[in-house]
């Protein structure tokens, strides 16, 4: 990890942007929601996907979900998330 300012204030600015469009989805659902739902929500919308992707500037669903797994490494625990990948696999195939 880098000690360099422009590389701290960028991170800080990227997860700012990540929790402020978690929040806007969790608005948006009028309900209060974890990640794991925020995740799934956002690949499974294609506006919220879009949001995702085009504000945070990432290139594709696998780096999305990398992005997540990086704010939270124990997304992976979650019973539905698992759920979504084993049916999304399945489609895929």
């Amino acid at each position: 990890m880098t000690k360099d300012p422009f590389s701290i204030l960028e991170r800080k600015d990227s997860e700012h942007n990540f929790l402020c469009l978690c929040s806007y989805i969790s608005i948006c659902e009028n309900k209060k929601m974890n990640l794991a739902n925020v995740l799934l929500l956002s690949l499974k919308e294609k506006h919220y996907k879009w949001l995702f992707l085009n504000i945070l500037d990432v290139e594709n669903e696998f780096e999305l979900v990398k992005m997540f797994l990086q704010y939270d490494p124990f997304l992976y625990k979650s019973k539905y998330i698992t759920k979504f990948f084993k049916s999304y696999n399945k489609y895929r195939k």
